[in-house]
């Protein structure tokens, strides 16, 4: 029997749903500058700045003249780099409870499966849980792999793979959105989903197979075997 447990990381190890905006508005203006862009209009700042990737950016990235691509894709490497600093310095911390995850049997496979950037659950794991992790996935910095973002089923399968467990008997996904819980059910993973301060579990019209509170909790489902 193949099990495995894969974890998300923005909301279920560090603190908060996602990354600070404000990493994104300066990562904007690192990657202007790198592509010879000093000053832009208020209207072209807000576009830039966004925390998501929108439309008009690439209309944006035309009347600047420069390649929206490689723009984004310097966005995204310099947000890495400043939230990654921001986790290393304690200005984004880990929740209390995610020593629980050490618990977990060595010889289960384990994986940071996340949304973000793939730089920073790569850093994450490393950093935060060293040797812990046998894989870490995220997003790598184009716009294709923007969009496969959960639900997509996508960066589950690539964890999968790189565990050699495409064909899954068992295992648990613990993530802390409903994006989540359907991207599990898509693999064929039990989803938990952890109800953190940010969360209100009740508006999840995809039902998870378990609500927890705390990562504690998680992890015995994930021991139990579901």
């Amino acid at each position: 029997m193949t099990e495995v447990a894969l974890f998300d990381m923005d909301g279920v190890f560090l603190e908060g749903d996602g990354t600070d905006p404000r990493v994104y508005r300066a990562a904007a203006h690192d990657a202007l500058r790198e592509h010879g862009v000093r000053r832009v209009s208020d209207e072209h700042a807000s576009i830039l700045e966004e925390t998501e990737y929108r439309p008009a950016m690439d209309e944006t990235c035309r009347e600047l003249d420069i390649d929206r691509d490689e723009w984004w894709r310097t966005r995204e490497s310099h947000a890495s780099r400043r939230a990654n600093a921001r986790i290393r310095s304690g200005d984004r911390p880990l929740y209390d409870d995610v020593e629980a995850i050490l618990e977990l049997p060595d010889h289960l496979p384990t994986g940071l499966v996340s949304n973000n950037r793939h730089e920073t659950a790569k850093f994450v794991a490393d950093y935060c849980f060293p040797e812990r992790f046998d894989v870490a996935i995220g997003r790598k910095p184009t716009l294709a792999d923007y969009r496969r973002k959960k639900p997509e089923p996508t960066f589950l399968e690539r964890a999968l793979s790189s565990l050699s467990a495409e064909s899954v008997d068992s295992g648990h996904y613990v993530g802390d959105r409903e994006t989540d819980v359907i991207a599990a059910r898509r693999v064929g993973l039990e989803s938990i989903l952890l109800d953190r301060p940010h969360v209100n579990a009740a508006e999840v019209t995809a039902e998870p197979d378990h609500v927890v509170t705390s990562l504690r909790e998680a992890v015995r489902i994930v021991e139990d075997g579901g």
